[in-house]
């Protein structure tokens, strides 16, 4: 296993930190573009530098990177930059308490918590958020981006679209699709499809906000 440096450093870099420790990784550190964490360290690790200075720590050397910030679209745009930038791919971030079943695809760069449930046939894409004591049961797909709250549950053949998040201890029917860069409220239970860029809330989920459709669109990460 390749030493690992860790983007972000915030209360979801600290849990991915401890996750990746329990993997068995040797963390190096981790870049965040904050200016106030320079020079800093977290848990005993130091802030290496700025999220560009991690392209060229991975261009001279040998070293895996995980990409921990919590927030669905500064995450992609994130990823999106290194992407660009360079040619690694981010480790996946999956506690040993997951139970995950053998017949799961599980793409690139995602966060599996403690205690969390995936069942059977489903699909994860890459760089998912999936919280502690989450549950995704059968044939679900998840696509890139997308967040899994604590506790929430989902039963067999949803879709979770692009960038979708759905809130703590939220319920979504068998086979409902929550649309791209869609909100799921807290405690809500979805019956019906939620299309892409709304938020709903409540029981049953009612949708109480459409957004901007350019909210679909990835910011260019800018270099400050």
């Amino acid at each position: 296993m390749k030493p690992v440096i860790i983007v972000g450093a915030s209360g979801h870099t600290r849990v991915s930190l401890e996750i990746l420790e329990t993997q068995g990784y040797s963390i190096l550190g981790f870049c965040d573009d904050d200016p106030q964490l320079a020079g800093t360290s977290l848990h005993g690790y130091p802030v290496l530098g700025k999220i560009p200075q991690l392209v060229e720590i991975l261009t001279n050397s040998n070293y895996d990177y995980f990409v921990a910030i919590g927030n669905n679209q500064d995450r992609e745009t994130v990823i999106q930059y290194l992407k660009k930038k360079t040619i690694n791919n981010p480790i996946n971030a999956i506690h040993p308490s997951a139970i995950i079943s053998e017949r799961v695809s599980i793409g690139i760069g995602n966060f599996i918590a403690p205690g969390v449930i995936i069942n059977t046939g489903t699909v994860l894409e890459d760089y998912v958020i999936i919280n502690t004591g989450a549950t995704i049961d059968h044939d679900n797909i998840i696509k890139s981006y997308a967040q899994m709250s604590p506790g929430c549950n989902l039963a067999g053949n949803v879709t979770i679209e692009e960038g979708a998040f759905i809130g703590t201890g939220a319920v979504i029917l068998p086979g409902k699709t929550i649309g791209a860069n869609a909100i799921i409220g807290a405690g809500a239970v979805v019956i019906h499809d939620i299309p892409p860029c709304c938020t709903a809330v409540g029981v049953p989920a009612k949708i109480i906000k459409q957004s901007e459709s350019d909210v679909l669109k990835v910011r260019l990460y800018e270099k400050s």
